[in-house]
């Protein structure tokens, strides 16, 4: 079997392996938002007749570090192999090549994410739990906080936003529902007033949050709207219509999930915020009909507020499908973070995954 880089004349039988091996329809256009792809895309091809039989691609990322600093990391994704080719020990192949070529991109450590832990033990990864929480959704005990700024086709207006939520000077306000094609940034919502909401909520104590990756522009302006594709998105706002807080939920089957909360833990009106998105949480589970509601949230104070909100009877349960391996740091360095992750303190949100 020839291992090599993959070159822009492998791109069709690439699309079309990974077609195969996966139902995951956001894995090219993710893939595409990355200009340097190909050229960190391993490939297996079959000397006999030159079709790629397996893949394994890589991104770099930089990831809040253990002790308050930053760790530059390698993220592995679209790893498959044809039927025809498995057994054949090409997976640990290709990913020797990729750990070789992340030491000599000066990465410290490799992050992935996967249903098949077992598949990668064997090249060095380990994974880490997440805690989530998991229960029933408390009852509906106010008015729906935030569908009149809806038009009549559902697409979020530019109007002032409504709905005032109890007494509280916070408002919120629907973004983006299920089923409408995400309107990407506008004048109604820019990608920076999320982020700012997004980077003091990812801050503890001495820098950013371990496992966390530092989202640039391009990752907002990009990739955020394509993992969210599936999802709805709230504001909060001020009387003024400033955004002071944001929620992303993804209903899926008998689940409303809860992907992203964004608040200033440091604003005189986190609680407000908090209370109204757990509040419209409790409204879309309830239009949903879901009997359970999956918060997985990284552990703070606020969180806790938003959990207490939102769950009855809440059970802890564990995601465990993120793996990661040393490349340059030490293995104390993995082990910190992995420590990290199982605290709730360390945290890798949906949005960034690879």
């Amino acid at each position: 079997m020839h291992l090599r880089t993959a070159t822009p004349d492998d791109v069709p039988a690439l699309y079309a392996l990974w077609g195969r091996a996966f139902a995951a329809p956001l894995m090219v256009p993710v893939y595409e938002t990355d200009d340097g792809r190909l050229d960190r895309t391993h490939v297996a091809v079959d000397p006999d007749d030159g079709r790629v039989v397996g893949s394994v691609y890589w991104t770099p990322r930089e990831l809040g570090g253990p002790d308050g600093g930053t760790l530059r990391a390698g993220g592995v994704a679209n790893v498959a192999t044809a039927p025809e080719a498995r057994g054949r020990g090409l997976v640990r192949a290709l990913l020797a090549r990729v750990v070789e070529q992340m030491e000599q991109d000066g990465a410290d450590v490799a992050l992935l994410f996967t249903g098949t832990p077992d598949v990668y033990r064997s090249s060095g990864f380990e994974t880490f739990d997440v805690p989530l929480l998991r229960g029933a959704p408390r009852p509906v005990d106010e008015p729906d906080p935030g569908h009149d700024d809806l038009d009549d086709d559902g697409l979020p207006t530019d109007a002032a936003p409504s709905d005032l939520v109890g007494d509280a000077p916070v408002r919120t306000r629907t973004y983006r529902l299920p089923g409408v094609p995400w309107p990407a940034w506008s004048v109604a919502l820019r990608w920076e007033q999320l982020a700012v909401l997004h980077d003091a909520f990812d801050t503890v104590a001495g820098g950013p949050r371990p496992l966390a990756t530092r989202r640039t522009a391009e990752h907002w302006e990009h990739r955020i709207p394509l993992w969210y594709s599936g999802a709805e998105v709230f504001t909060a706002r001020a009387a003024d219509g400033e955004v002071v807080g944001y929620l992303v939920l993804e209903p899926e089957p008998g689940v409303l999930k809860v992907r992203e909360l964004g608040v200033d833990p440091a604003s005189d009106r986190a609680h407000d915020v908090v209370d109204a998105l757990a509040r419209t949480t409790l409204h879309r589970a309830h239009l949903h009909g879901a009997p359970t509601v999956e918060v997985r949230l990284p552990a703070h104070a606020l969180t806790d507020r938003f959990a207490a909100a939102v769950l009855d009877a809440p059970v802890v349960a564990t995601d465990t499908t993120g793996m990661l391996r040393p490349v340059g740091a030490a293995t104390d360095v993995v082990a910190h973070l992995r420590d990290a992750a199982a605290a709730g303190v360390g945290f890798h949100w949906p949005g960034d995954y690879l």
